[in-house]
């Protein structure tokens, strides 16, 4: 496990001299560390406008510029006018929830939320469309924060990183957190499977996060395309997006895949199988865009069963119906383009879709929802 983290630690090292970093490094004084990060505003930034902010959190023995140039977020950065925030973790780490007694150790929790506070002051950031992500060791914290730092972050999303049993144990948070997980059912380093009395399997967080975020006893699932025959593994999504708040989890399992990014920039053989069916960085940031900070925030009034658009049959081949006439909906295919509008309805006609996901952007009434459907 050791060897692999820090051949991980090795190539990335590796790409980052062959990356031209972008981002300008920043730093400040917490609790008596001097805490650094790295900042990359998009092409356009302009200060009289408002972004959308991304935390990316490194993994184990890994950097801010490692993660910066092995996610390639930045590419994303410049099309969606997002801020991107890469700070370094302590001795290249970050205390996610492992340390005993669970807060002792590393103040990143605290470090974090200052972070954000230094960066709404310094930039023209939208406080409620805050989002933290990471990759292994940093998808174990961004799940900490999740539960911890939920009045400031919007979404999380976790690659090769799932929950630990502590912070499973100690969340208070009484938000529906909406989460994206992406996970190799080969990781050797993460165990698809989980490991007694330090972190849950796959499926076991999945289950974890649907009761916290009183989910529905719906999901859709879909196989992306197995358009890579050479990555040696492919991807599968399951959705669950009859939550609290209009919140939703997404969990990709990467069948066959390492412990890796999908899309990455550089493959990293000995870490197992990259795949390369999906862009995690773009996954990612399709689902995160659809939150904001109200997102899994239930009003005492509000009555979810209620509230709810229920959208029928899913799969559907012929007509989608809804429960209740909407006001608008935008139809987008599995990449986050739109593919049609309609006003107000109760149906509409999918015959002339071709087949596969499709992700409903619900709006009547003054309420929004996204529903993901299968055209078959």
């Amino acid at each position: 496990m050791n060897k692999m983290r820090f051949t991980l630690a090795f190539v990335l090292i590796f790409v980052v001299f062959q990356f031209k970093a972008k981002a300008q490094v920043f730093s400040f004084n917490f609790d008596g560390i001097t805490r650094s990060y790295r900042v990359y505003l998009p092409s356009t930034y302009h200060p009289l406008n408002s972004y959308s902010m991304i935390i990316n959190l490194h993994g184990y023995t890994s950097t801010a510029a490692a993660q910066e140039a092995y996610t390639s977020f930045n590419v994303i950065a410049d099309t969606a006018n997002v801020v991107m925030v890469y700070p370094d973790g302590v001795s290249n780490a970050w205390n996610s929830g492992w340390s005993n007694p669970y807060y002792s150790g590393v103040k990143d929790v605290e470090f974090i939320s200052a972070l954000i506070d230094t960066m709404i002051q310094n930039y023209s950031i939208n406080q409620c469309r805050v989002y933290a992500i990471g990759m292994s060791n940093g998808g174990f914290m961004s799940h900490r924060l999740a539960c911890e730092l939920e009045d400031k972050i919007a979404a999380i999303a976790g690659v090769t990183g799932m929950l630990a049993d502590s912070v499973a144990y100690y969340c208070q948070t009484n938000r529906a957190v909406p989460i994206m997980q992406i996970q190799g059912n080969a990781d050797a380093v993460v165990n698809f499977n989980g490991s007694p009395f330090a972190y849950r399997s796959f499926d076991n967080m999945v289950n974890w996060w649907y009761n916290h975020n009183h989910c529905l006893n719906t999901e859709a699932v879909y196989n992306f395309p197995n358009s890579s025959l050479t990555d040696n593994c492919t991807a599968e999504l399951t959705i669950h997006n009859q939550c609290d708040g209009n919140s939703a989890i997404y969990a990709i399992k990467i069948i066959n895949g390492g412990h890796t990014w999908p899309g990455a920039s550089v493959d990293i053989p000995s870490n197992g199988n990259t795949n390369r069916d999906i862009n995690g960085s773009n996954e990612i940031w399709k689902f995160l865009r659809k939150f904001d900070c109200n997102s899994g925030t239930v009003g005492v009034e509000e009555n979810k069963k209620e509230s709810q658009f229920v959208v029928f049959p899913n799969p559907a081949s012929t007509e989608v119906k809804f429960s209740k006439n909407i006001d608008y909906l935008r139809v987008y295919n599995s990449l986050g383009i739109l593919q049609k509008e309609y006003y107000s309805t109760t149906s509409i006609d999918v015959t002339s879709y071709k087949k596969g996901m499709y992700f409903f952007e619900i709006t009547s009434h003054h309420l929004k929802e996204y529903k993901a459907v299968i055209f078959n």
